[in-house]
């Protein structure tokens, strides 16, 4: 009952942040379209040989395989960062899914234990400025998000998003934006003030930040979602154990009542023939 108001109230919010998304898609359509390639450490790639993932999990239990579907997809990023020749630093929410990680010795290099289910707008400025520091200083060359992607309420499932660099990110996000943007518009078609290097700067860290954000209310939509789908599936169950219970004691009540009858009449017989 507590999930399912609260996956209400966050698909209410989710469903309010989708003209924000689609316009925040548009804005960063624009930094790829330049006729001249921005000049931006965000932009770029570079080659330190180590990747950052942030692997969204809960603190609760009673939603099935939520968690251990992360782990998983998190144990394939790390097997493919080894691929590459990288070393793979795991970020982690969620006290679950830390357990679930340490079991299969994975040790996360931070835990935010000070986040509960959505983060505070502090802590995602935190977040996002922290990737986004040691991307600059080349300390890291990808920054991946594992976490439940939620579709539909039918519909999660784990993936991975690339946040950086920021270039794939912009791709993600223009490939499920809706197309009501009037694509032949250029980067070079805008004046702008402040200047252009400022304005580049403040998107692509609000493209970054709001991306994480959204990351983290898809995984609470789905972890909602599993935990009702959890416990309607336990109640079924025991609905179920329970018709069957009573059919066994019904079955085996009528036995008993059936052999003292056959005694009584029996002995009844057995009185009457002597």
């Amino acid at each position: 009952m507590m999930s399912t108001a609260k996956y209400k109230a966050y698909h209410g919010k989710w469903i309010a942040t989708v003209d924000f998304y689609d316009a925040l898609a548009r804005a960063a359509f624009l930094l790829l379209t330049a006729r001249q390639p921005l000049d931006h450490p965000l932009l770029k790639d570079n080659s330190s040989g180590r990747a950052a993932i942030l692997a969204i999990g809960s603190d609760r239990g009673l939603c099935g395989p939520y968690n251990n579907r992360i782990c998983r997809l998190v144990e394939e990023n790390i097997r493919t960062a080894k691929g590459r020749a990288k070393k793979a630093d795991i970020y982690a929410t969620g006290s679950r899914l830390v357990h679930s990680l340490n079991f299969h010795e994975i040790v996360p290099v931070r835990v935010y234990e000070d986040i509960q289910g959505m983060p505070t707008e502090t802590q995602l400025d935190q977040i996002a400025q922290d990737f986004i520091g040691q991307y600059t200083d080349c300390k890291i060359d990808y920054l991946g998000v594992v976490y439940m992607r939620f579709y539909s309420s039918t519909s999660q499932q784990a993936q991975t998003l690339t946040v950086m660099p920021l270039t794939e990110l912009i791709d993600d996000l223009t490939t499920r934006a809706k197309v009501i943007w009037p694509w032949e518009y250029t980067f070079e078609d805008f004046f702008m003030s402040p200047s252009a290097g400022l304005v580049i700067e403040g998107l692509a860290k609000m493209i970054m930040r709001s991306s994480i954000k959204n990351c983290f209310m898809e995984a609470l939509l789905s972890e909602h979602v599993a935990r009702m789908v959890a416990m309607r599936s336990a109640t079924e169950n025991a609905d179920d154990m329970i018709r069957q219970l009573t059919g066994e004691y019904n079955r085996a009540r009528q036995s008993q009542i059936t052999a003292e009858l056959l005694d009584i009449i029996g002995g009844t017989g057995v009185a009457e023939y002597e």
